[in-house]
């Protein structure tokens, strides 16, 4: 395959998919389980070495197997044609679609913040986002390059925009607690 992908391109490819909308609601799921903002900052920072260390190491194969392809080439060029054709399958039958899902089903939830959108909605949104993504890529990969170096900078800035917000929001004391009901109350 010809290269069309410029240096822009090719960095909002990655930035993009290194940055999922699951960014956007693992946060809290993650501080909820773990009650304290050090271990869930712990968790942060482990994550982003291990994932830096896989980029890194992703970027290595790239730089020493030079061809289109991406993880199939490599596994094929270390492991041979049996592990790639799976990887591959899986690729096409699980590990993208089930992505692509969860991607478009977090944008269409986030879209009904700010549009009427019923839950059933949702999915349809979801879909849509789908198909249109299609159409987009199908179009060319300019236009899809286009796209995906929007998307890669809103995510960016909105990463960037609630870690500045995290350091920032100053939290007002909380309310004194009510005080508990006496012993003879009837529970409704």
């Amino acid at each position: 395959m010809p290269r069309s992908l410029g240096p822009w391109g090719a960095t909002a490819v990655v930035v993009g998919t290194t940055i999922g909308s699951g960014i956007f609601r693992v946060p809290a799921t993650v501080a909820g389980q773990l009650h304290a903002a050090g271990p869930a900052m712990l968790c942060w920072l482990l994550g982003g070495l291990i994932s830096l260390c896989g980029a890194l190491s992703v970027a290595e194969l790239g730089a020493a197997f030079p061809r289109s392809g991406g993880l199939f080439a490599y596994l094929l060029e270390g492991f041979g044609p049996v592990p790639a054709f799976l990887y591959g399958w899986a690729c096409l039958m699980v590990i993208t679609p089930a992505a692509l899902g969860a991607t478009s089903t977090i944008f269409a939830e986030y879209l009904g913040y700010f549009l009427p959108i019923s839950a059933a909605g949702v999915h349809y949104v979801a879909a849509l986002t789908i198909a249109l993504m299609g159409i987009i890529n199908y179009i060319g990969l300019r236009r899809a390059s286009a796209v995906m170096n929007v998307t890669t900078a809103a995510k960016f800035v909105a990463v960037i925009v609630l870690g500045l917000l995290a350091f920032t929001v100053v939290r007002t004391p909380a309310a004194a607690p009510l005080p508990a009901p006496a012993a003879h109350s009837a529970n409704l």
